[in-house]
């Protein structure tokens, strides 16, 4: 290896698989030690964030024992150019961190830098933890339980971010304050210090639970009957939300019709139902923060895309102009060139002792692989992984 210039073979370890890095830090002390440093780990997860994976989450019939199942694919296995028509996509079936115990019911709570945060509870609610986990190394951390937050059903919203601040990832969750049914407590934990806090009060007027990332905050589009309509946005690192405008002929009519966010092209973006049955417009926000710029692009009409208007939101959009929606029951492939679409054939059984257990699709994450390690030394045992 003296041959090979040492900025040589930084850069190749640098776009390395995350499996792959951990092997190369058994060759060397050398190695060992550069991996491991804080600037490596950021220059690998920004390398890594252009690879992007899909994490399915799926849930089986309330009065079966089967736990939840969390799928992982890759985005280019759901492009148009890898579909064969009719073939199901393959997913790996994800050892999530206690799936073996009671909790047999997963929600994801978000995903940042490769760390995923997930809600655990049984079927009853009776036992819960909420933890961090890494997929790509199998490190996980349980967050220590916090008294003023319950069950899930009592989680008005959450979030899951990285503060560049402060370089901290932290957890924030709102329920419902018992002094008033209009204000929201905004809980925060840290991971640094491993503990939570209690922030200031909101009037968070709906149930939207995780919102949309975008330009480093969550974003939450307003549901329910309210007079003035506004877009509130979650700074991670200063635990504050601030109100941004929807175009103005929209708000005047925004409680009669359906709207959701995503990220679209680069930009915020909000899909906005029409009177047209099964007709969905799509605004942009071309100057972020910019009330002035929404702008028209494009009208989304297709049979399998407004069966489940109220479950309707952006999963991931290709280069070419191809997106991923989730559309209640399953994922559909939309075209914005010809207004194609493709429902992707993702398994929604699995085989067990005793026969079937079909699966309903819950939620998806977007996630990617990273060294980030969580300082915990737990680890989820390696074992062989379950094609699906």
């Amino acid at each position: 290896m003296s041959s090979i210039p040492e900025e040589l073979y930084h850069e190749i370890l640098l776009r390395l698989p995350v499996k792959s890095l951990l092997i190369c830090k058994s060759v060397c002390r050398n190695w060992y030690a550069l991996i491991s440093t804080s600037d490596f780990v950021k220059t690998h997860t920004a390398i890594q964030d252009e690879k992007p994976i899909l994490m399915l989450e799926l849930e089986g019939p309330v009065w079966n024992c089967e736990s939840s199942i969390v799928y992982s694919i890759g985005y280019d296995s759901l492009a148009s150019t890898s579909i064969v028509e009719n073939d199901a996509i393959d997913g790996i079936e994800m050892d999530y961190p206690f799936k073996s115990l009671a909790y047999r019911i997963v929600r994801l709570l978000g995903s940042s830098n490769g760390l995923v945060c997930m809600w655990l509870f049984d079927k009853v609610g009776d036992r819960c933890c909420i933890c961090l986990w890494n997929p790509a190394t199998r490190e996980y951390k349980e967050i220590p339980p916090f008294s003023a937050i319950g069950s899930y059903c009592d989680v008005q919203l959450h979030a899951f971010g990285y503060d560049h601040k402060t370089d901290d990832y932290k957890l924030l969750i709102g329920v419902e304050a018992a002094e008033s049914k209009d204000t929201t407590n905004i809980h925060v934990y840290t991971l640094a210090s491993n503990s939570w806090k209690t922030g200031i009060p909101y009037r968070f007027p709906y149930d939207q639970r995780a919102g949309v990332s975008f330009n480093g905050d969550l974003h939450w589009v307003p549901l329910g009957d309210q007079e003035n309509y506004v877009i509130l946005s979650l700074d991670i690192s200063d635990e504050n939300f601030k109100e941004m405008q929807i175009p103005k002929e929209l708000s005047r009519n925004a409680a009669n019709q359906y709207l959701f966010l995503g990220v679209l092209e680069g930009c915020l973006c909000l899909l906005v139902s029409l009177d047209v049955d099964g007709q969905f417009e799509v605004r942009k926000m071309l100057n972020y923060g910019v009330r002035e710029t929404w702008t028209k692009c494009y009208v989304i009409a297709h049979d399998s895309l407004i069966s489940k208007q109220f479950c309707f939101r952006i999963v991931w959009s290709f280069e070419n102009g191809e997106i991923i929606f989730l559309n209640g029951d399953g994922l559909v492939l939309y075209d914005l060139k010809n207004g194609s679409a493709t429902e992707l054939n993702i398994p929604t059984c699995v085989k067990r002792v005793d026969g079937l257990v079909f699966l309903e699709f819950v939620d998806t994450k977007n996630h990617f692989e990273s060294l980030v390690s969580l300082i915990s030394g737990s680890y989820i045992r390696w074992e062989k992984m379950k094609n699906q």
